[in-house]
Formats: C-alpha cells, sequence, structure tokens
C-alpha cells in the first residue's frame, strides 16, 4: 500500500515515476489496491491514467466513469475528471475512425450517439467543405448525421437547409436506402424544433392526482424533483396507484425521446409475448435455430438464455461496439463468443442486438411491426416504436423511440403481472421469471431486466440514467430521461441520490 500512496501522489504532482513508466505495473499494483478498498474514487483515476499510458483508451474511460460514479469522489475533483473522460472518450472515437479508414459519416454518427452533437456537426461541415469529397453516397450519409446534429442542437434554419441538402444529395444513391429511417425521422421532427417548449405529447387515459389528497409526502417528491433538475434530466414522471403524481419537463424536453437501453426491457417483453404464443419453443433453443452462421464451435452452445441473462460468453464491447456500425444484424451475426456461453457475465449491447433477427424470424413479421401490433397500440403506447435501420431491422439493444408517458405503461404493466386493463399482454409467469436473478454471477440482473434488492425495485436502465424503477409493493413507478451529458453531473448521480428517496414517497410527512 506504501507503493501505491507513494503513486497517487506522483500521480497528482505530475510526476512520470518507473510505475507509470510501466504501465503494466501500475496497472497491477492499483486493482490489487481496489480489491481491498473498492471505495477511493483516486485509485480509479490512477487506473484510468495508466490504462491511457498503456493505449488502452476503452479501460481508461471505464475506469474513469467509475470514479466519477463513485460516492466518495471529491465534487472538486469531478470537473477535472469529467474533463479527462471528455479528452480520453474523443481520443478514442479518433482511434475508431482510423481502424475504420476515417469514414466521415461513421465518425459524426459516433459522435452523435454519445451526445457530441457540436463536434458532431464540425466534423460534417469540414468533411463537407472540403475540396476533395468522397462518394455521393459519404456526401448522403453525411449530411444526415449533420442534419441530426443540427437538430438536436435545436438550431432550425440550418438543420431544415441541412435536411433540403440531403434528400438533394441522397437521390438516386445506395445510401438513400440505408439512411431511410433516418431521413424520415428527421422529416417528422425537424419542423416541430419551432414549437419546442410546448406541452408534451399526452392522451386522457392518464388520472392524475394532488399527491397530499392520495396521503403522499410531498416533501420527498419535491426533492425527487430538486434531482431531477439539478442532474440534468429532460423529464420525470411518477404514477402511484395508476395516477400521476408528479411529472416535469425541462426546456430541453422534445420528442421522440429514445430508451437508451431500457430498450432492452422491451426486447424482453417480446421475447415473453412469442414464448407465450409458441413462437419461441423455450429458452433453451440454440441461437443456432434461428441464425445459421451461430452453428459452429462456441457459438452452437449459445441459447436465448444465455443472450437474455448476458452470460452468451460476448465480451463487453465499447468503441467498437455495435453501437458505432450501420449494419448492426450483420455486425452481431459475425461475432464469436470469447468464453464458454453461461460461464461468466458481461454486459454486451451485441448479444441484445442479435434478438434482432431471432424474433423476426420467431414473429413471421419485422419484430418493431409486431412490437406495435402486439405491445405498444394494445397498452396505449401511442408515441413509442422500435428504431429500425435503412434495411428495416429493428434495433432491440437501445433507442426505442417514445415519451415518459408511453415508459410509464410498460411499467404499469410489470406491476399488474402482464395485465391492461384487464386485458392479458404477457403471462405472469413471463414477468416474474423475467425479473428475477438469472444467474448467479450477476444477481441484481434477470432477462435483460435489473434487480435492486436494497430498493425492492425491479428496472429498466439506461444510458444517463434513462431509466423506469417500478416498486411492486408500493405500486409505484418512477420514469426518468434525459437525452444528452450534463455538465458536471457523471452518470449514476441521479440513482445514488434519486432511488434511496423513492420509498419515503409514500411516507407520511411529519407534522
Amino acid at each position: 500500500m506504501v507503493e501505491l500512496y507513494s503513486l497517487e501522489s506522483s500521480v497528482y504532482s505530475g510526476c512520470a515515476d518507473s510505475t507509470l513508466r510501466d504501465p503494466r505495473r501500475a496497472i497491477a499494483t492499483i486493482q490489487h489496491a481496489i480489491a481491498l478498498d473498492s471505495t477511493r474514487a483516486t485509485f480509479f483515476v490512477i487506473l484510468a491514467g495508466a490504462y491511457a499510458s498503456g493505449g488502452n483508451l476503452t479501460a481508461a474511460v471505464d475506469a474513469l466513469k467509475r470514479a466519477l460514479a463513485s460516492p466518495g469522489a471529491a465534487p472538486s475533483y469531478r470537473p477535472y475528471w469529467q474533463r479527462q473522460l471528455d479528452e480520453y472518450e474523443r481520443a478514442l472515437a479518433t482511434q475508431r475512425v482510423k481502424r475504420q479508414g476515417s469514414s466521415a459519416s461513421d465518425s459524426a454518427m459516433a459522435l452523435n450517439r454519445t451526445g457530441r452533437w457540436s463536434e458532431a456537426a464540425d466534423q460534417a461541415r469540414r468533411y463537407l467543405a472540403s475540396a476533395r469529397l468522397g462518394s455521393r453516397d459519404e456526401s448522403c450519409r453525411v449530411r444526415v448525421m449533420l442534419a441530426y446534429s443540427e437538430m438536436q442542437l435545436v438550431h432550425q434554419d440550418s438543420a431544415n437547409a441541412v435536411l433540403a441538402s440531403a434528400d438533394s444529395t441522397c437521390e438516386g444513391t445506395r445510401a438513400k436506402e440505408e439512411m431511410a429511417h433516418d431521413l424520415a425521422q428527421l422529416h417528422r421532427n425537424v419542423p416541430g424544433l419551432a414549437r419546442l417548449g410546448a406541452s408534451p405529447s399526452s392522451d386522457g387515459s392518464w388520472a392524475t392526482g394532488d399527491p397530499r389528497t392520495l396521503g403522499l409526502n410531498v416533501r420527498a417528491l419535491e426533492g425527487h424533483l430538486s434531482i431531477c433538475e439539478r442532474t440534468g434530466a429532460d423529464a420525470c414522471l411518477v404514477v402511484y396507484r395508476d395516477t400521476i403524481v408528479q411529472e416535469w419537463y425541462s426546456p430541453r424536453y422534445r420528442e421522440p425521446m429514445y430508451a437508451m437501453s431500457s430498450t432492452k426491457s422491451i426486447t424482453a417483453l417480446l421475447v415473453g409475448m412469442l414464448l407465450d404464443e409458441g413462437r419461441l419453443k423455450s429458452l433453451d433453443d440454440r441461437v443456432c435455430t434461428y441464425v445459421r452462421n451461430w452453428c459452429d464451435g462456441l457459438r452452437a452452445r449459445v441459447t436465448l438464455r444465455h443472450l437474455l441473462s448476458m452470460t452468451s460468453g460476448l465480451p463487453r464491447m465499447y468503441a467498437n461496439g455495435v453501437g458505432y456500425t450501420s449494419d448492426k444484424d450483420k455486425f452481431v451475426e459475425d461475432l464469436t463468443p470469447t468464453n464458454e456461453p453461461g460461464s461468466s457475465w458481461a454486459y454486451s449491447n451485441e448479444g441484445a442486438q442479435l434478438l434482432s433477427p431471432i424474433l423476426d424470424a420467431a414473429a413471421g413479421e419485422p419484430i418493431q411491426d409486431y412490437a406495435l401490433r402486439r405491445l405498444f397500440r394494445p397498452l396505449g403506447m401511442d408515441h413509442t416504436r422500435l428504431h429500425a435501420d435503412g434495411k428495416g431491422h429493428a434495433w432491440t439493444y437501445a433507442d426505442a423511440e417514445t415519451t415518459p408517458r408511453d415508459l410509464a405503461r410498460l411499467g404499469r404493466l410489470i406491476l399488474h403481472k402482464g395485465l391492461s386493463d384487464g386485458r392479458r399482454i404477457v403471462s405472469q409467469a413471463w414477468i416474474e421469471t423475467a425479473t428475477q436473478p438469472s444467474q448467479q454471477m450477476n444477481p441484481r440482473y434477470g432477462l435483460l431486466w435489473w434487480i435492486d434488492p436494497e430498493a425492492k425495485a425491479i428496472a429498466m436502465h439506461g444510458h444517463l440514467d434513462t431509466d423506469v424503477h417500478i416498486l411492486p409493493d408500493l405500486a409505484l413507478v418512477v420514469v426518468r430521461m434525459q437525452t444528452r451529458p450534463f455538465a458536471g453531473v457523471p452518470e449514476g448521480t441521479y440513482e445514488r441520490e434519486a432511488v434511496p428517496l423513492y420509498r419515503e414517497f409514500v411516507a407520511r410527512e411529519a407534522h
């Protein structure tokens, strides 16, 4: 430990001692210290520096994120660590672009995907201003990415102009079909930028109530609202006994919102429905049954249960993962597990996306169409759809387009064990199976659902704390959504501060 403290001191004094000149030694030393005391945020900061010194920016990013999420992180250090994280992520994006042949559209997509819309727009404009433009297909893709950036930045005139330019450039190209979904989304949303600040989509079927009349703790709810505002949320919604008791939208709110990785839990519901209907035979069906090139080696042993429980043997992928590819189904179908299926737990976007072609095959139609017909419309989720690419492949790992009220309907479905207004949507048996620990390696994970035993909650979790928490014993659903990083607030801050407060909502105020 003396060596560790010496290393920590040298890092903050800006010195490059012999330990940092040997990153492998530094990493081993710090990992040993973390095994003894994982609460010290500074250990993860030093670990990030060691990884970066060794050229492993992916691991450096992960270590810094753990530092920022640590309860022991000193507030005075957080801005510095956040700036360092931003630098690592920019360098990582640059690394990836170089590996993939410096595709301007891929780079802009990667920046857009992480909420760096200004950087994406600058990069796209530099490409379009270049005297040596690439193919019309690439120019089409870049203009679509630029239009998306300008839309997110609420630059209406520019977004409209770029969108018109994209329509013209894309005409007659192969890329037009590839970008068809993105173009359609832009045409739906760009004209509405002038209406920002208007009331979000609503429907008359939700009851709203005064929390005081329902006997709720108003101070606790006010505290929750303060956390929502301070942590950069775009929207927060609290439902108690099927009644909305708190609903708040920031000035940044606009639709559609993206469910981020909370989409995985929607995918789990679709799996359960297809099992209920007999279209999927069993969780122990092999992926090979539906994806023919998964019939060799380790791939031949992967089952649906493995994909749903994150035990398929696929590793966690960061900058080179499915989020940075345009043909997502082909990307995941070409992957191979690195561990024996069932032997380890690793959060895998790629495993969740592999369910897309599987569910298409089982449903006998695009899974996004099945979801509309069998799940979203019956629940009254009129503003929700699975995101799909230009080839019609649904994203089953992230970014369903939705609203807070629509997500709350999914929470209500879980509360009522698969029933909606008396109509059976999915079996109670599936709800109970999916929301219980699915394996022993991570008992907080069910089948694409998260479990929080301390809060006695079931949860859908997504990037930037885009979450739905369901507390069955309290008949409580809490929805929070956010679309872009908020300066100085690391991911996880809302959950750390707000989730312990949920149970106080239903406690009587002391008078």
